[in-house]
């Protein structure tokens, strides 16, 4: 699914020069050790965690965008980290719950990955 295909329906405002990408399932996760050990290539990563670290877990498993919920924003080192990176990221006023039912809403057949607790899993598909 492309990104552009979302974007008014989870409220998005995309924050670096990429203006669309790609993406296959989705993983939303805070704590970043078990997004590396979880997450998918060309998921779109879904958190809250507004750190440097974020945009380093998304470039490493190869993950187009970065999707930072509840109003969080990144900062400009992320911005610029992402942009180097090609990464694209988007900022929502929503939750991850509601982006997540959004998304499920427009697309048939996808798969998200919900790390709600360490270790513990929710699979849609």
């Amino acid at each position: 699914m492309r990104v552009i295909e979302i974007l008014d329906k989870i409220e998005g405002t995309i924050k670096t020069s990429s203006n669309d990408a790609e993406f296959e399932g989705i993983y939303a996760g805070d704590l970043l050790s078990h997004v590396m050990a979880h997450a998918k290539e060309n998921n779109l990563f879904l958190t809250i965690m507004a750190n440097i670290n974020a945009i380093a877990v998304a470039s490493l498993l190869d993950m187009p965008v970065v999707v930072f919920a509840e109003g969080v924003n990144p900062t400009e080192e992320m911005i610029q980290k992402a942009d180097d990176e090609n990464i694209m990221v988007i900022c929502t006023p929503l939750n991850v719950v509601e982006v997540i039912r959004k998304i499920y809403e427009i697309w048939d057949t996808f798969m998200i990955y919900i790390s709600i607790q360490p270790y513990h899993h929710v699979q849609m598909s």
